[in-house]
């Protein structure tokens, strides 16, 4: 999970470094010029070496800004986030990227006496200490922008700002995906014991447990109540079967913190899931709230499916696609139940109870 989520959050901090420091430079050489027609003749470099030493030390800072600024956000920003609220996270974020704009406003200007020795450029770095102030408030702006679009995406979930942003959906189209609903058992007694606000913290907790699916490149869809929907492209779902691993993995972290749920709500969380997959209409909905939107039978089936849990006395149902994506894992075992007629549907569908070996 720690991996996947650098990797987002690095992508972003590049990003936006690049598009920032690169307009930085361009209007900063503009003024320059515009204001000091000695400038050049000043550092005596050509229009070339201007350039090369522009998009090195762009690629060069963005990729230190970003490297850093990524691994303090996993390491450090998102383990508090999971014990403290996010106004607290904030303060703590903000104190420790100043700190890290300090760490890679140093090592600019070690690659400042780099770039000097390399292109003998004697006035350069003189020239460049001055702009230090103005590049300081740069890089704070560009942690400032970085952190605003990682806030955003994960608001939308994962990888759903930029597909908003170019329009990949703006148009209905048909994908294949795999969807489980995640339901927890007996929420309503529980919701009943605990009380509205101490439920709500419960579920808060459980749904932090929840976030080890990004680990097995689970998408979370939406959080309706006390169920949790999730997809996959078949591809990844598949892939050393993530759409199963998911799950218990999401087992696994609440049986890992039985403890706290007892002491601290007097229940521990027990979830069932039922998955589907097959096609379905992707596209963006919404005016004043814009969001990728799923559409089709694919969905009310595995909702259907997760329905028969209960019934059937299983934490895991699985329709009989799904099953073939898995065939080979013999970590699981999949039990007939066989071909059960849905609600709200005219044909049967054969399910099966998932059963890993190991537990």
């Amino acid at each position: 999970m720690k991996w996947r989520t650098f990797k987002r959050e690095f992508k972003i901090y590049f990003i936006v470094s690049v598009v920032m420091m690169s307009l930085f430079a361009f209007f900063r050489f503009q003024i320059e010029k515009f204001y000091d027609d000695s400038i050049n003749e000043l550092l005596e470099i050509s229009a070339w070496q201007q350039l090369q030493i522009a998009v090195a030390s762009v690629v060069f800072i963005s990729s230190l800004m970003a490297t850093l600024l990524s691994l303090f956000d996993v390491f450090v920003l998102n383990q508090i986030l999971f014990m403290r609220s996010l106004r607290f996270v904030m303060v703590v974020g903000m104190m420790g990227h100043i700190v890290f704009i300090f760490v890679v406003l140093a090592l600019f200007r070690d690659w400042l006496h780099y770039v000097v020795e390399e292109f003998s450029l004697g006035e350069l770095l003189q020239h460049e200490m001055d702009q230090m102030f103005a590049i300081a408030v740069l890089f704070t702006a560009i942690s400032f922008m970085a952190r605003l679009f990682i806030e955003i995406d994960r608001k939308l979930g994962p990888g759903n700002l930029g597909r908003l942003i170019t329009a990949q959906y703006y148009s209905p189209k048909e994908v294949n995906r795999i969807f489980m609903f995640v339901d927890m058992k007996g929420s309503t007694t529980i919701a009943e014991k605990l009380g509205h606000l101490k439920y709500s913290r419960f579920l808060q907790d459980c749904y932090q447990d929840f976030a080890v699916v990004d680990q097995y490149c689970a998408e979370i869809y939406q959080y309706v109540g006390d169920e949790a929907v999730i997809s996959w492209s078949v591809t990844k779902g598949k892939d050393q079967s993530n759409f199963l691993e998911a799950f218990y993995a999401f087992k696994r972290a609440l049986n890992e913190r039985k403890n706290y749920y007892q002491q601290e709500y007097g229940v521990t969380p027990v979830f069932k899931a039922g998955a589907n997959c097959g096609l379905v209409t992707v596209t963006e909905v919404g005016a004043i709230k814009r969001e990728l939107s799923y559409h089709g039978d694919t969905l009310n089936t595995a909702s259907r499916i997760q329905e028969k849990c209960n019934e059937l006395e299983a934490e895991l149902l699985i329709s009989d696609q799904l099953k073939e994506l898995a065939i080979h894992d013999t970590r699981y075992t999949f039990e007939d139940v066989g071909a059960m007629r849905l609600k709200g549907k005219d044909m049967q569908v054969q399910l099966y109870k998932v059963l890993r070996n190991d537990e």
